[in-house]
């Protein structure tokens, strides 16, 4: 999913040029895309938000009022069906800092829903689009993560990624954090 915002950052004004508005999802396919990401409480006073531009500026498709931010899932290609996510502040922090291939400044703990996941990335870089032999490529499916602020926290944690319990994603770059995946 990460891997997906920096792509839409890099490829944003490609993309928007040449898909227009003709193709694009409606405001309320967005705002659903965005809200299923989330438990309906998270999600009913999120604010919501479509990715960047071709300028880099994030549009508002629906103001909230609980601290929440919401993203709609990017289009469908070979290995991303969905990516909608849910974050508060903390990881809309770790977001940024990704986008901007900044270490991350976290003021505390980060939480991020992505209740309708469904696509494949690395475990290990967060920039790869592709499998090798050593990236730990995998299927991500619904999930909530967390962002700690020290990544000491993140000690004794299995970095392999599973479907059966918690494994930190990106374990040795700054965007570190904790997949929990939910079944």
């Amino acid at each position: 999913m990460l891997r997906a915002v920096l792509s839409t950052t890099a490829t944003a004004a490609l993309v928007l040029g040449l898909a227009g508005t003709a193709v694009a999802q409606s405001k309320a396919a967005n705002i659903a895309s965005a809200m299923a990401a989330a438990p309906a409480s998270v999600a009913k006073n999120a604010t919501i938000k479509d990715w960047p531009d071709k300028n880099g500026n994030m549009a508002v498709l629906r103001e909230g009022s609980n601290g929440w931010t919401c993203l709609p899932s990017h289009p469908k290609t070979r290995i991303l069906t969905n990516d909608a996510m849910c974050m508060d502040g903390n990881f809309g922090d770790l977001i940024g800092a990704l986008m901007s291939n900044k270490p991350p400044a976290l003021k505390g703990v980060g939480y991020s829903y992505m209740l309708s996941a469904d696509d494949w990335e690395s475990n290990t870089d967060p920039m790869a689009q592709k499998e090798t032999a050593d990236n730990q490529w995998h299927h991500v499916r619904p999930h909530v993560m967390v962002v700690y602020p020290d990544k000491a926290m993140l000690a004794g944690i299995p970095t392999r990624p599973s479907t059966n319990g918690p494994y930190v994603m990106w374990s040795s770059t700054p965007y570190a954090h904790v997949m929990w995946p939910v079944k």
